[in-house]
């Protein structure tokens, strides 16, 4: 072998290598932060689906949730309410270690309404 071949195999192995880590890790984040945006949604869409619910129950429970998970909201949750059932959308920031990779994840969860139905009517 020759003399400084083995410190110039090291010189581009390393950078290369860094960059693998730093993918791995970027990765890890975001697909951390997509599952932090499914429970922050779930949470909000099950408090507006609630009897007695509402769009800022909805909302209140995804801020709580997501303060409690100590992820950094992107945008406001949309609620959308129809007849039967609830859709929350929750938009969370990812931290960035890496450029050109995406910035935010969003996420929905639906519920159906619940009913209050007195005993005579059932």
């Amino acid at each position: 072998m020759d003399r400084g071949e083995t410190t110039a195999q090291a010189v581009l192995a390393v950078p290369v290598l860094l960059l693998f880590l730093l993918f791995g890790i970027q990765v890890t984040l975001y697909f951390h932060t997509a599952q932090l945006a499914a429970i922050a949604a779930q949470d909000g869409a099950i408090a507006g689906a609630a009897v007695g619910g509402s769009e800022i129950h909805a909302i209140a429970a995804v801020v709580k949730s997501a303060a409690e998970l100590r992820a950094s909201e992107g945008k406001t949750p949309v609620v959308r309410r129809g007849i039967s059932e609830i859709q929350v959308e929750v938009s969370l920031s990812v931290p960035s270690i890496l450029p050109l990779f995406p910035t935010s994840v969003t996420r929905s969860a639906s519920e159906p309404l619940e009913r209050f139905v007195l005993e005579a009517e059932r």
